[in-house]
C-alpha cells in the first residue's frame, strides 16, 4: 500500500509510527516478567498497520495554521504527543469494536483482530490501557480544552453513544432510518475526525477558525463511513484487510443502494474539497481524495 502513496505521506506516517513505537516501548519496558511480555506484544500489535489518516490530517492542519515546516517538528513537540494520543485512542476504539460482544470481527488490516489473536481478556485489557495512555500523554501537553475534547470523544456524547445506538438498532432494525444511521456514524466515525481537526486549532491558537471547518470535519467523517459501507459490498479481504460482506439492514447501501450511495459519497467529497480550497494545500486535497478512492 505504501508504494502507492506520495513521499510526503510516508514521511508523515513514519514519524508518527516511530513516535508511537518509541513511546510504547519506553512505557512498557517498566515490566520484565514473562507474563507481561505477552501483554506488551498485544498492546503493540493493536497499534500497528494503521493508515494514520487522522493524525496525518491533524499534523497537516497544524503545519498550515502554525506556519511551521515539517522539518522543524521535533519528536517531543506537543503536536506529536497529540498525534500519538489520537492514534492510541483510535486503536482503542477498534479493539473495542472488534470484540465478539460488539462487531465480532476476525480480521483487520490484513491480520487477525486483537481479541482473535490474543484472546478476549487480553483485548479488553489492551483496550483499557490504550484509553488511559492517551490521556496520560495529553496531560503532558496540559491544555484543559484539549483533554476535555478527547474525553468527549469517548464518552456518552460521541463514541459510546454511537455504539449504544448501533447495538439498539441491531436489535430493532425496523426502527432504523437514514437519519438515525447518519447520527450513529456522526458519533462513532466522526468523533476522532473532529478531534484531529479541532486539536490543531487548540494547539495553534486559531480558535476563531473553529466554526469555519465544522462542515469539513462532519462531512469528511461521514464520507469515511460511507466509503466503508461501499467497501463492505464491493471490496474483499485481500484488498480491504478486514472482514467484509456484512452490509446488513443498518448501512447506507440498505437505504440508498449502491449507485445512490456512490452519488452521496461524491457529493460529500465535493463539499469537502470546496471547504478547504482556500487553504491551497495539495496535501489536504490528497487526503480527501484518498478517503474517496481508498481500497481499505
Amino acid at each position: 500500500m505504501s508504494n502507492l502513496l506520495p513521499t510526503w505521506y510516508n514521511t508523515y506516517k513514519n514519524l508518527i509510527d516511530n513516535s508511537i513505537e518509541f513511546f510504547l516501548n519506553d512505557y512498557l519496558n517498566t515490566e520484565k516478567n514473562q507474563g507481561f511480555d505477552s501483554f506488551k506484544e498485544a498492546v503493540i500489535y493493536a497499534t500497528k498497520w494503521g493508515k494514520r489518516i487522522r493524525s496525518i490530517l491533524a499534523l497537516e492542519f497544524f503545519l498550515i495554521f502554525s506556519k511551521k515546516a515539517f522539518k522543524d517538528i521535533k519528536e517531543n513537540d506537543n503536536i506529536i504527543k497529540f498525534c500519538i494520543a489520537l492514534e492510541l485512542l483510535h486503536a482503542y476504539s477498534l479493539v473495542h469494536d472488534d470484540l465478539p460482544a460488539m462487531d465480532n470481527d476476525i480480521y483487520r488490516r490484513w491480520e487477525l483482530t486483537t481479541w482473535k489473536k490474543y484472546g478476549e481478556a487480553n483485548a479488553v485489557l489492551v483496550w483499557d490501557l490504550l484509553n488511559s495512555l492517551a490521556f496520560e500523554i495529553l496531560a503532558e501537553i496540559w491544555n484543559p480544552q484539549l483533554i476535555k475534547l478527547f474525553w468527549q470523544a469517548v464518552n456518552l456524547s460521541w463514541m459510546i453513544w454511537g455504539q449504544v445506538l448501533d447495538i439498539y438498532y441491531e436489535k430493532n432494525s425496523e426502527k432504523l432510518n437514514l437519519e438515525n444511521l447518519i447520527e450513529i456514524h456522526n458519533k462513532k466515525t466522526w468523533a476522532l475526525i473532529k478531534v484531529s481537526i479541532i486539536g490543531w486549532i487548540l494547539l495553534s491558537w486559531y480558535n476563531w477558525e473553529l466554526e469555519k471547518y465544522k462542515d469539513f470535519w462532519e462531512k469528511i467523517g461521514l464520507a469515511f463511513q460511507v466509503k466503508d459501507d461501499l467497501l463492505d459490498v464491493e471490496g474483499n479481504l485481500e484488498e480491504t484487510g478486514k472482514s467484509v460482506g456484512d452490509w446488513e439492514e443498518k448501512g447506507f447501501i440498505y437505504f440508498m443502494w449502491v449507485e445512490k450511495t456512490k452519488e452521496y459519497l461524491n457529493n460529500l467529497i465535493f463539499d469537502c474539497e470546496n471547504i478547504i480550497k482556500k487553504l491551497n494545500s495539495e496535501k489536504l486535497n490528497f487526503l480527501v481524495k484518498y478517503i474517496w478512492n481508498r481500497k481499505s
